[in-house]
């Protein structure tokens, strides 16, 4: 189930192993990513906490775009550098909180998966960091955990949750309404949050096709729309 992952020098679980239904989720995230830079016709690309490089790589390969991918972590970036090899992709490491994001230079799309919400309390200060090296109408597309999921809710809303996941201790999903207010306070606009996404990562394969199936029409229906797990998330800058 979801609560395997891959954990980082800390101990702090950041990506999920690649079982069940999770290289399926993961792939269509990826193809968000890739349509968003080619929405904009995004020449150089930056990704914030790219992990293994996987999503990276799938965008510098899709879009042509140089990539520019960043992690904190030399233990997951040394096997992205081991394992993407593109000439119009790199990976650097970076502190978001303590180092100078500027010297990355300027983009014109901003990504991540799942990364805003290990950022929360900084948040302000991130989105007007990547604002600010973004060219102009340049975009940012992220993907990040809906707080009024119930697994969410229970992992990011619960002690026992929260020791289960091995959640670092600032670490808290989103709701919507704290998105539509914290990116226009940063200078962002066309703001869209998108709340969809209902496979969870490390379901057996037997349940992918059924959770699609069923997918479109939670999706197209308030009801239970607000349910899913994760907001999808665009601006320009």
């Amino acid at each position: 189930m979801a609560g395997f992952s891959l954990q980082d020098e800390r101990g702090f679980n950041q990506i999920f192993v690649p079982i069940g239904s999770t290289p399926f989720r993961a792939s269509r995230r990826y193809a968000w990513f890739v349509a968003e830079a080619n929405r904009i016709g995004a020449q150089r690309i930056l990704e914030l906490g790219c992990g293994a490089g996987d999503a990276a790589a799938r965008v510098a390969a899709e879009t042509g775009a140089e990539v520019v991918a960043v992690d904190l972590s030399e233990t997951f970036l040394e096997h992205a550098r081991a394992t993407h090899a593109l000439p119009n992709l790199r990976f650097e490491k970076l502190d978001l909180l303590a180092d100078d994001i500027g010297r990355l230079g300027r983009f014109d799309l901003v990504f991540g998966n799942g990364i805003l919400h290990h950022l929360v309390v900084r948040l302000n200060d991130v989105l007007n960091a990547l604002h600010s090296l973004s060219n102009p109408d340049g975009g940012l597309a992220f993907i990040e955990p809906n707080l009024l999921n119930p697994y969410c809710a229970f992992i990011f809303g619960t002690h026992v949750g929260r020791r289960f996941a091995k959640l670092e201790a600032d670490e808290m999903a989103f709701t919507p309404s704290q998105l539509h207010r914290a990116l226009p306070q940063a200078g962002w606009h066309d703001v869209a949050v998108a709340t969809r996404d209902f496979l969870l990562p490390g379901l057996p394969e037997g349940l992918v096709r059924p959770i699609l199936a069923m997918e479109p029409a939670l999706e197209a229906t308030l009801l239970t729309r607000w349910l899913a797990q994760s907001h999808f998330i665009s601006a320009r800058a």
